[in-house]
C-alpha cells in the first residue's frame, strides 16, 4: 500500500489543479452579445462587438442620481473621442427616455435596454451603474452609484491612461 501513497498524492495535486486552476481571463467578465436599439438612430449598437474601449452608463428616467449624472457624461464625452461612451437606458419606453434626453439637453449616444440584459448579464444591482470596458468586450470595472464629471474624468484616466484634464 504504501508504494502507491506517492502516486496517490500526486495524482491528487494534479486533480486539484486542474479543478482550481483558472487563468485571470478566464475570471474577466464579458458584455453579452446582443444588439440594443439605438435611441433617435436607425439601426443597433453591438453592445459586445470588438472595437473602440468604452463606458456604458446605465441610467433610467426614474432613478434620482441617474438624472443627476447623465449632464456630466454628455460633458466628459464631448471632451473624448477614442473611448465611446454610451447611456444605457434600462427599462423604460423609448418616448421615456428620448423625452428625458431631449429634457437634459444630452448629445451623447443613448441605447434602450428594454429586458435590462446587460444589468442582468453582470449582476448590477441598482442604478446608475457605469460599466468600464476594453476594445475586447471585457469589463475592466463596474462603478456603482452617481458619478461627478471629474470622478468620471480620473476613473477615464486611471482605466484608459487618458490625459484628461480634471476640471
Amino acid at each position: 500500500m504504501k508504494r502507491h501513497t506517492p502516486l496517490l498524492g500526486l495524482l491528487v495535486l494534479v486533480l486539484t489543479l486542474t479543478a482550481c486552476g483558472s487563468s485571470a481571463s478566464d475570471d474577466r467578465k464579458r458584455l453579452p452579445d446582443i444588439g440594443l436599439e439605438r435611441l433617435g438612430q436607425d439601426g443597433s449598437y453591438p453592445v459586445a462587438g470588438a472595437g473602440n474601449e468604452r463606458v456604458l452608463n446605465l441610467w433610467a428616467t426614474w432613478c434620482a442620481p441617474c438624472r443627476a449624472e447623465l449632464p456630466a457624461f454628455d460633458a466628459v464625452a464631448a471632451t473624448v473621442d477614442t473611448v465611446d461612451i454610451i447611456g444605457v437606458n434600462i427599462g423604460d419606453t423609448g418616448d421615456d427616455a428620448a423625452a428625458l434626453v431631449e429634457e437634459l439637453d444630452l448629445s451623447f449616444p443613448q441605447v434602450l435596454d428594454p429586458r435590462a440584459d446587460i444589468q442582468r448579464s453582470l449582476r448590477i444591482s441598482g442604478l446608475p451603474a457605469t460599466v468600464f470596458v476594453d476594445g475586447n468586450g471585457d469589463v475592466l470595472e463596474i462603478h456603482n452609484g452617481e458619478l461627478t464629471e471629474g470622478e468620471l474624468r480620473e476613473l477615464l484616466m486611471d482605466l484608459y491612461g487618458l490625459d484628461l484634464e480634471l476640471q
